[in-house]
């Protein structure tokens, strides 16, 4: 997958606002809680497809906006596509960044998404500025692996928040979520996640594949 098919995927996430007002209702950027059931919500940039969470570009200082999705991989299996969509603003073009992960690597994205609070709590009472939870090397541009972590940041307040770095096609990129928006996402990524291994068939048994040979 190259940086533009991803880009494009993210720009056709957002639907034009006009007319969506009377179907949708206006995000709550500090909510974190996922509604399944949801098909856009109104952002300030106009409106977009599901229930996202808010989060920020560091690379240009941007609002975002997460979506997730899943595709199978003959290799690798159900892969996770963690999406940050980008609205076009600041008089910049609309883009979006793709992070894919394995099963379970999605589920370690998920699990580390949601230790949030309880880091906040542990970093501010023993005053940790940051610390980081590799998910390991992920699918990158073309299938090559890429870095990919989740780091918890804490400022002078002990206010808290997650940062996730992704390396992909050489080029770093960081995204930062305050603590309801990241229990929020990993909320949407499990949805999407559980919801595709459930309409997923069960491998055909061994000697069904043995018989295929005889076949081809």
């Amino acid at each position: 997958m190259t940086h533009r098919t991803i880009r494009a995927f993210a720009v056709a996430v957002f639907v034009l606002a006009f007319g969506a007002g009377a179907f949708a209702e206006q995000l709550d950027p500090d909510r974190s809680t996922f509604d399944p059931d949801k098909q856009f919500v109104i952002t300030p940039f106009g409106a977009i497809i599901g229930d996202p969470a808010q989060l920020t570009d560091l690379t240009t200082g941007r609002t975002g906006y997460s979506y997730c999705s899943t595709f199978a991989d003959k290799d690798r299996g159900l892969i996770l596509m963690a999406s940050v969509v980008l609205p076009q603003q600041d008089g910049a073009e609309g883009g979006g960044h793709g992070m894919m992960m394995t099963e379970q690597q999605a589920r370690d994205f998920i699990a580390f998404l949601r230790k949030a609070p309880e880091w906040a709590d542990v970093a501010a009472q023993n005053k940790v500025g940051l610390f980081s939870k590799p998910i390991g090397d992920v699918i990158g541009v073309e299938g090559d692996p890429e870095h990919l972590a989740v780091k918890f940041v804490s400022d002078a307040e002990s206010r808290g928040s997650i940062r996730i770095e992704h390396m992909l096609g050489g080029v770093p990129n960081a995204f930062e979520l305050a603590v309801n928006p990241a229990l929020k996402f990993a909320a949407q990524a499990e949805h999407v996640l559980e919801t595709a291994l459930a309409q997923t068939p069960d491998a055909a048994p061994s000697e069904d594949a043995e018989k295929s040979k005889l076949f081809e």
